[in-house]
């Protein structure tokens, strides 16, 4: 892709003491967007240097830099990061670097990708210019290497999609979403998921085709064990499920890895009611 504007950079003090930078080119603040234009999916620390991993969603970017806010006093200012040779890996691509960002020992920093776009499909202002705008990605915070609790693993249950209010007498299939959030690959993750009331399981998911799971009937529902999710790796596993008959139900699901550090997000619900 060939840039048409040469990028001004602005900078102002943020109100930590820090300084925020911004790519300026005709109106350049972050927009709000409809889908994420790219996906950080690994931060580690080992100061001075960072290994960031992220994944590209746009055909349209012209520079991904990584923004990384310190944690807590002592942290010093914002940094912006960029990397040469590699600025746009490319639509799907993911670009895996390990950079010299001068981080301080000692220090946790949360981490974004801030994207900036070129003007789609020929879009202009009026003076002919292309229009830019800036986009941020989601965040990943991480502690320094050789710390407790230095780049966890994180794994954690999301939404579990699929009808709130089906037909009693009917089969349904379900949706679990799952993730590792941290910065290292989590071993021996294990998923638990039970059904209540009106809604039942009627057989697990075959074994070894999601993340390595060995499944099994448990219960109410099924057990996961042996999975392996690499840093920043999201998957779905299903439930199918059979609604017996009008009424309340629901699905329960919990997952958890050896050295887990951040239990809060490890359980969800879904709750049902057949027949409404």
């Amino acid at each position: 892709m060939t840039r048409r504007t040469r990028p001004r950079w602005l900078c102002r003090g943020a109100a930590a003491g820090g300084m925020a930078c911004g790519l300026a080119l005709g109106l350049a603040s972050p927009q709000a967007q409809a889908a994420p234009v790219a996906e950080l999916l690994r931060l580690e620390l080992a100061a001075p240097s960072i290994t960031v991993a992220f994944r590209d969603l746009t055909p349209y970017a012209v520079r991904h830099s990584l923004i990384l806010t310190p944690q807590g006093a002592g942290g010093g200012k914002v940094l912006s990061v960029n990397w040469e040779g590699a600025l746009v890996p490319g639509m799907g691509r993911v670009l895996t670097k390990t950079l010299d960002a001068k981080i301080l020992p000692g220090i946790a920093y949360c981490g974004l990708i801030e994207s900036v776009l070129s003007s789609q499909k020929g879009t202009t202002k009026e003076d002919d210019s292309p229009i830019v705008t800036t986009y941020k990605s989601n965040e990943i915070c991480a502690k320094p290497s050789g710390t407790p609790g230095g780049n966890p693993a994180d794994v954690s249950v999301g939404s579990i999609d699929g009808e709130a209010a089906p037909p009693p007498n009917t089969n349904r299939n379900y949706w679990i979403n799952y993730a590792n959030r941290g910065t290292t690959e989590a071993k021996d993750v294990t998923l638990q998921v039970q059904a209540t009331g009106t809604m039942s399981m009627r057989r697990p998911p075959d074994s070894g085709t999601f993340n390595g799971f060995q499944c099994a009937a448990a219960g109410s529902g099924y057990r996961c064990t042996g999975g392996t999710l690499p840093a920043g790796a999201k998957g779905q596993i299903p439930f199918l499920g059979r609604v017996a008959s009008a009424g309340p139900g629901a699905i329960h699901v919990t997952i958890s890895s050896p050295g887990e550090s951040n239990p809060t997000d490890n359980a969800q619900t879904l709750t049902i009611l057949s027949g409404q």
